[in-house]
């Protein structure tokens, strides 16, 4: 009978223990959780900025997300719009979209009135 009472005892030590290590790691080691600021990626900033004097389509500004928000325009042809936009420095005239290949006369006549540099 005492020889199970020490092992109780034994096993309620280490018990402690361990559940003192648990506590002590919580306190130093794991950082507070608090309220994080307000987060603002670049693409939910850019839709209002790039609509923002006219609410048009701004060629040179608008992100992939608001390309694609035309209606004929899905994701490769936003990327192609994109990569036309990066390697010429930029839109001159929205006439200059129908050089991306994918826009051609049907759809450019179908945007036209809702887009703008």
């Amino acid at each position: 009978m005492d020889e199970e009472r020490i092992h109780i005892r034994i096993l309620i030590g280490i018990a402690a223990v361990l559940a003192a290590l648990c506590i002590g790691y919580t306190l130093l080691f794991v950082p507070p959780i608090t309220t994080p600021a307000a987060v603002v990626t670049t693409d939910a900033a850019s839709v209002p900025l790039s609509r923002a004097y006219n609410g048009k389509v701004h060629l040179n500004s608008a992100p992939a997300s608001q390309l694609e928000s035309l209606k004929g325009i899905g994701s490769a042809l936003a990327k192609r719009i994109l990569d036309y936009r990066t390697e010429h420095g930029g839109f001159q005239s929205i006439d200059e979209l129908k050089n991306v290949k994918g826009v051609g006369e049907k759809l450019f006549a179908e945007i036209k009135d809702q887009i703008d540099l």
